[in-house]
């Protein structure tokens, strides 16, 4: 995977690193190790249902490769796997989202070869206190699994996007519990959804999200919140730009 020069925290021009290094400077009496970042992606599936587990070796090798490059950064979080579909939540260091970010991204700019299609950016919160995962979940939901619950047609998306949003933190709240219970990692559908099938956001919410055209793709993310904050010239300001003007 290419190494983005934006990934350093300390020296990065783009944006997301301008307001990094204000918001350090603001709590310069705490130094954690890294901050800690939770990012939200929902995608559809190129694989038939029978093979999503390549989707979940896919996130485990990519979590190893994290893992050995920089230690102590380990991704957590959940992969929900739907037979067409999945919703992802990592939560991980300013490196390791970036590299997430890139991989999403070589996977939307290569859809013949790729085990996700269409990824869109539901949410990135920065700077959390916490994990709400405190190990990776991956859970395989069968197609009735995955309409216990109703999205309605009629709802707002944005109303839609935060009900999403609350099933997630809700089914993390749950899985922190069921796991520190059981000390499984892998858990089964059975075993979560048997009290809180509720929680689990329906694939119809996932199919209605990946329509709304407000949400960022992640090369688009990267280009706005990653790359190097461009200053344009007095020159570049003026229609038509002085490079096409002929003097006559």
């Amino acid at each position: 995977m290419e190494k983005d020069a934006s990934g350093d925290s300390e020296n990065g021009s783009s944006l997301f690193h301008h307001r990094l290094r204000a918001r350090r400077r603001t709590q310069a009496d705490s130094q954690p190790k890294f901050l800690l970042h939770r990012l939200v992606v929902a995608a559809r599936l190129s694989c038939t249902p029978e093979d999503r587990s390549t989707v979940a070796a896919h996130y485990e090798k990519l979590n190893m490769s994290i893992q050995r490059s920089r230690p102590g950064e380990e991704l957590t979080g959940l992969l929900l796997l739907y037979p067409q579909h999945t919703l992802l939540v990592i939560e991980c260091s300013t490196e390791a989202l970036l590299s997430v970010l890139q991989d999403l991204r070589h996977m939307e700019e290569n859809p013949d070869s790729s085990l996700i299609l269409h990824p869109r950016i539901l949410l990135v919160s920065h700077d959390l206190p916490c994990r709400l995962f405190p190990q990776w979940f991956c859970m395989m939901l069968s197609e009735s699994e995955s309409r216990r619950t109703e999205a309605s047609d009629e709802q707002n998306p944005e109303k839609l996007l935060n009900q999403t949003m609350k099933q997630l933190l809700q089914l993390g709240c749950h899985l922190y519990n069921t796991q520190h219970n059981t000390g499984s990692t892998m858990l089964t559908p059975d075993e979560v959804l048997k009290d809180v099938s509720d929680v689990v956001p329906p694939v119809a919410a996932v199919y209605r999200l990946l329509q709304m055209e407000a949400l960022l793709s992640p090369a688009r993310y990267i280009s706005t919140y990653h790359s190097p904050i461009h200053q344009p010239l007095d020159s570049e300001s003026v229609w038509p730009a002085v490079e096409h003007l002929r003097i006559i």
